[in-house]
């Protein structure tokens, strides 16, 4: 798997600042993004070598506890919840899961944004659980139209299939 993602839980390859072009893309964690140099977490990982924090024999502990959401993306949580799945049926499983949701994003973002969509659409596939979205999406294949009236069509369709 080639995506990028945080030792915290964080799904790098959903999060706005990797979507994005020019010189505030980051690559995210696990390729050396921007938050890794002062990040608690990340460093812990790296002492004890382990691929994410869920792996840790001390998993729950105080330096991924303080950690809060992103003020700029709202993801639900996404850092505990990530680490409980990865605790509970191991990374590699939440790999597969978490490629299948990138790619789904990718697609996304190729047919439904209409230049304003990329942080709803973020937030929306980060919290959202992955059969949800392989329904929206087969649901969303029907969409045609210019990209506003498709993006906006998509946002319609994603927020009467999450209520």
């Amino acid at each position: 798997m080639d995506e990028p993602y945080g030792y915290c839980g964080m799904p790098c390859a959903l999060c706005t600042r990797y979507r994005t072009a020019g010189t505030s893309r980051c690559p995210g964690c696990s390729c050396g993004g921007y938050y890794t140099e002062g990040c608690r977490v990340y460093r812990c990982c790296r002492e004890k070598a382990l691929a994410h924090c869920g792996e840790c024999a001390e998993f729950p502990c105080a330096r991924l506890g303080g950690m809060g959401d992103f003020r700029d993306l709202d993801t639900g949580h996404v850092k505990p919840r990530t680490c409980r799945f990865v605790a509970e049926h191991g990374f590699a499983a939440w790999q597969r899961e978490y490629g299948e949701r990138a790619a789904l994003l990718t697609e996304a973002l190729a047919k439904y944004n209409d230049g304003r969509m990329k942080r709803f659409l973020c937030e929306l596939f980060i919290k959202t659980d992955l059969d949800a979205l392989w329904e929206l999406m087969r649901r969303a294949e029907a969409i045609t139209g210019s990209p506003k009236e498709a993006g906006k069509a998509f946002r319609a369709l994603s927020q009467a299939k999450t209520k």
